[in-house]
């Protein structure tokens, strides 16, 4: 790696190298795709093997690290041309302050190729755009980046920047962040905690649909680790421990998930008369139900009755660990 970073210091290509192979970032609006090859190619060279750099770099035979950033310049560049058009005409400018904060929150440091950690570093570091689009509603537009607001604001057919739909309309292009588009095609706002729902859409950002809950559905808050789930999607780990079914291998989280047994032998089933054939209790005569006994009081008594399902333990959430790959942290960098 040293020797390709030499190098290409020598030609005055990389952004910035010193003795420790460090990538100095400092984005502008000219120069973003070199800083941007510059770390995603520190990041494999430093933390990937050959077979996962060719894989990346979508090539079947070895590169430098000069000519990866080569590679990767050139598909900066390509998938950029539209941004650099709409910065070239002032429909959008560059926050490098953005682009600078997620890149050094992807780019690898030195000697660290992987660490486990409660959340990845550049989730929020990377999460707005660095390109911000200027035309205001109304105005014209090529690129729905152009406009103000951008993702809730796009460029119409008509070349003018328009609010995608909210509350009560057509879902057309795509509805508003805060609404879902339903069934019948028309947005509706995301519901908070405890609102009724048929999907994790329906829910705003974070919560989810409990489809354990009863009477019937609702959105709910993430769990942490330790709290009591029902689900892998009610932890904020995304991981539910499971307890076991009585009588079985069975992995459930509540005693609904697991069947019923017929007392004594194990049997699957949903109702007494699937173990064993029942007595009237007035009278004698043979029974499956109760409404096989006609006499006053009369009840269909089972010897071997339906023990519904037991689920054993306390299913909980784990704690939320995430192990960071700097190799595979490549493909979160804007644009590549």
């Amino acid at each position: 790696m040293r020797v390709a970073c030499v190098t290409a210091c020598v030609l005055g290509l990389f952004v910035g190298c010193d003795n420790d192979d460090a990538v100095v970032i400092d984005t502008t609006a000219e120069n973003f795709c070199d800083v941007i090859a510059d770390v995603a190619c520190h990041n494999l060279y430093q933390c990937c093997t050959e077979g996962e750099i060719e894989n990346y770099l979508q090539v079947s035979e070895p590169r430098t690290e000069l000519e990866c950033r080569e590679d990767v310049l050139r598909r900066c560049s390509r998938v950029a041309v539209t941004l650099q058009d709409s910065i070239t005409a002032g429909r959008v400018t560059f926050d490098a302050a953005r682009m600078n904060e997620c890149l050094n929150a992807v780019i690898a440091p030195i000697d660290t190729c992987s660490s486990v950690v409660t959340e990845y570093p550049w989730e929020m570091a990377c999460e707005e755009s660095a390109w911000v689009g200027t035309v205001a509603l109304g105005g014209s537009c090529v690129f729905s980046h152009d406009c103000q607001g951008a993702p809730d604001n796009y460029c119409s057919p008509t070349q003018k920047c328009a609010a995608k739909p909210t509350a009560g309309q057509p879902c057309g292009a795509g509805c508003a962040t805060p609404y879902y588009c339903t069934t019948s095609n028309i947005c509706q706002p995301r519901q908070g905690p405890g609102a009724a729902c048929t999907s994790n859409a329906q829910c705003i950002e974070d919560l989810y649909c409990d489809f354990t809950a009863l009477p019937t559905p609702v959105c709910a808050v993430k769990q942490p680790g330790g709290s009591a789930c029902t689900s892998d999607l009610g932890c904020v780990s995304g991981t539910c421990v499971p307890g076991q079914c009585v009588g079985s291998t069975q992995e459930c989280y509540r005693d609904a998930d697991c069947y019923g047994r017929c007392g004594g032998t194990g049997s699957i089933c949903t109702q007494s008369s699937q173990c064993s054939t029942g007595t009237c209790s007035v009278g004698g005569n043979p029974c499956t139900s109760n409404t096989s006994c006609t006499a006053t009081n009369d009840m269909c008594i089972f010897p071997i009755t339906c023990v519904p399902g037991d689920c054993v333990g306390d299913p909980v959430c784990t704690s939320q660990t995430l192990t960071v790959n700097y190799c595979a942290a490549t493909t979160q960098i804007p644009l590549i």
